[in-house]
């Protein structure tokens, strides 16, 4: 179901975007990676999934001529439906802004850039900007509000998937609204989402109906949340794959670091447990509604630092791209 035009006032009148790219950093002993975008002059609506160091909006948008950036601070708090354009407003505690005008500086509330969240980020002058953000990847989970449109965006490749594949498996969103910028510079609806494509790092105002916790059609169940945290004592852990799609996956896991040495079990033609590099395991294949809990260890005698972090990426073969930061640090000596 179709639901009106705009949502809170001129910034859904004038955001756009063009498709970044995540780019594995070389190996080393931690987990940095770069999210690239392209931002065009005006608004900019854009989804970071890496956790930038430092933090603060001066040093994370440094060199790029910034006139604001807006997040909704408040997941729980459904978002309010405006017909007009004219009757945003801004002023709302929900939304957090960093402005950049030495004038209106004091109106500041955003004090940190935070990975897994949409920015709205208004930019000047005439010209489009390259921005590149370094940061440890996140795999944290879309917090949905139930009855209202959420401002979001999904990890996928480049190569995506439609929304209509995406949101598939999901009765919350299946049917439900959703609005992109289009070249116009205006939100946009998505009025055929079988043919239209999700873009990796862009935000879109999608409607919720009901409850949701869906992430995409790949659900990763990770310990402790996000990440792989062996810390100095844990050598193994357990990844739970459950396919969500009508269709045959093929999973595949790779670390983008060779700091790290991972290795995945596996059962052997005697019927032994067997653990081989985690670079060498084949795809995992997944029916529909497949399941796989793959253990995943670390050979932490192989360090050679005191703390490594690496990323592994898991795909899926139809669109989906996760990428999952490693912890692990040497056995502490008595």
């Amino acid at each position: 179901m179709r639901r009106g035009i705009s949502l809170y006032g001129t910034v859904v009148c004038a955001v756009t975007l063009l498709i970044p790219a995540l780019i594995p950093a070389a190996a080393r002993a931690d987990a940095t990676v770069t999210q690239e975008f392209e931002l065009r002059p005006g608004w900019n609506a854009i989804f970071l999934e890496v956790q930038p160091e430092p933090d603060d909006p001066a040093t994370v948008f440094a060199g790029v001529p910034v006139e604001s950036v807006w997040t909704w601070f408040e997941p729980s708090s459904a978002v309010q439906f405006i017909q007009n354009p004219g009757e945003g407003d801004w002023n709302q505690a929900a939304w957090g802004a960093y402005l950049k005008a030495e004038d209106q500086g004091f109106l500041t509330n955003l004090h940190a850039v935070i990975a897994n969240r949409a920015y709205l980020v208004k930019l000047e002058g005439s010209q489009a900007v390259s921005w590149s953000v370094a940061g440890r990847p996140t795999s944290g989970l879309i917090e949905w509000v139930a009855d209202s449109f959420n401002l979001v965006g999904f990890r996928v490749a480049s190569a995506p998937p439609t929304f209509a594949d995406l949101l598939a498996p999901s009765s919350a969103h299946v049917g439900q609204a959703i609005y992109r910028i289009g070249d116009s510079g205006n939100w946009e609806f998505v009025d055929d989402p079988a043919s239209a494509s999700v873009r990796s790092g862009e935000a879109y105002w999608v409607y919720c109906e009901g409850a949701s916790t869906y992430q995409g059609t790949l659900d990763v169940q990770l310990p402790g949340g996000d990440g792989l945290d062996f810390g100095a004592l844990t050598d193994s852990l357990t990844i739970t794959l459950h396919n969500l799609s009508d269709q045959t996956v093929d999973v595949t896991i790779v670390p983008l670091s060779t700091d790290v040495d991972l290795a995945y079990r596996t059962l052997s033609e005697t019927g032994d447990f067997e653990w081989p590099p985690l670079q060498d395991m084949p795809a995992i294949r997944l029916g529909p509604d497949g399941w796989n809990n793959l253990r995943i260890a670390v050979r932490r005698e192989t360090l050679e630092v005191e703390r490594a972090e690496s990323v592994i990426q898991i795909t899926d073969g139809r669109g989906t791209r996760l990428q999952v930061p490693v912890l692990v640090e040497k056995e502490a000596t008595p």
